[in-house]
C-alpha cells in the first residue's frame, strides 16, 4: 500500500472523529429571558375587596436544582399579578404557591460521540382561596401541571437553556389550567361584566392537559 493511499485512509477515518469533536464544543454564555408576561390576557376579576398574592416560601415543594435561570415560583407569581385582580365586594382572596419544583436526572450516560442525556422536570401547583372576614376559607380553586423534557446536555449553558424552556412550557400549561379551574370552582366569585371597551374571554373548555412532551 502506497504512502498516498495510507494518508487518504487516515484522513477518512479521522473525519468522523473531528466532526464529533466539533459537536462537543461548549456553547456560548446563556442569557436568561426572565418570566413571560401575561399582561396581554384579560384579567380574572374576583368579587372581593382585597387580593393577597403571597410570595413563595421554602421547603421541599419548592426544590430547584441549578442551573435555574427561571424559577417556577416566579412564573406563577407573575401569572397571578398579571391575571388576577380584585373587583370589589365582601371578603378577600389569597393566591398561594404550593409547589414550584425544577429537577433533573440522568436519562442516559455519555457515549464516545454523544453527550449525556438528562430529564428536566417542572411541577407547578397553586391555589386561590376566598377568605371571609374571620379568615375562614369560603371557596378555593387549585391548579397543578407537570412538564418534562429529555435532551442532551453538554454543559451548564445548555442545561440552563433547557431548564428555562421546560419552566416556560409548564407556565403555559399552568396559565390554561389555572383559568379553567377558576372558572370551574370559583365561577360565582368571578366578575362577568366587561369593562368599557373590553371583550371578555370565552370560557376555557379544556379540562385535561396533554401529556408532557419530550424534546
Amino acid at each position: 500500500m502506497t504512502k498516498a493511499v495510507l494518508t487518504k485512509r487516515r484522513t477518512l477515518l479521522t473525519l468522523p472523529f473531528l466532526a464529533a469533536c466539533a459537536n462537543e464544543q461548549p456553547t456560548g454564555p446563556f442569557v436568561a429571558q426572565g418570566p413571560p408576561s401575561y399582561g396581554h390576557l384579560t384579567p380574572l376579576r374576583l368579587r372581593v375587596g382585597t387580593l393577597d398574592i403571597k410570595d413563595a416560601e421554602s421547603g421541599t415543594a419548592l426544590m430547584v436544582q441549578q442551573p435555574a435561570p427561571l424559577l417556577p415560583s416566579d412564573v406563577m407569581l407573575r401569572m397571578a399579578h398579571d391575571r388576577l385582580s380584585a373587583a370589589g365586594g365582601p371578603g378577600a382572596a389569597r393566591f398561594v404557591v404550593q409547589t414550584a419544583q425544577l429537577t433533573r436526572e440522568v436519562a442516559s450516560a455519555a457515549g464516545t460521540f454523544s453527550p449525556a442525556s438528562e430529564v428536566f422536570r417542572c411541577i407547578m401547583r397553586c391555589q386561590v382561596e376566598i377568605i371571609s372576614a374571620d379568615d375562614a376559607v369560603l371557596a378555593f380553586a387549585a391548579a397543578e401541571v407537570s412538564r418534562e423534557v429529555t435532551s442532551p446536555a453538554r454543559d451548564d449553558a445548555e442545561r440552563a437553556a433547557i431548564a428555562e424552556r421546560v419552566v416556560k412550557m409548564a407556565g403555559q400549561d399552568m396559565n390554561i389550567e389555572f383559568e379553567f379551574q377558576l372558572r370551574r370552582h370559583l365561577r360565582a366569585w368571578l366578575q362577568s361584566v366587561a369593562e368599557p371597551g373590553e371583550t371578555l374571554p370565552q370560557p376555557v373548555e379544556r379540562e385535561v392537559l396533554p401529556h408532557p412532551l419530550d424534546g
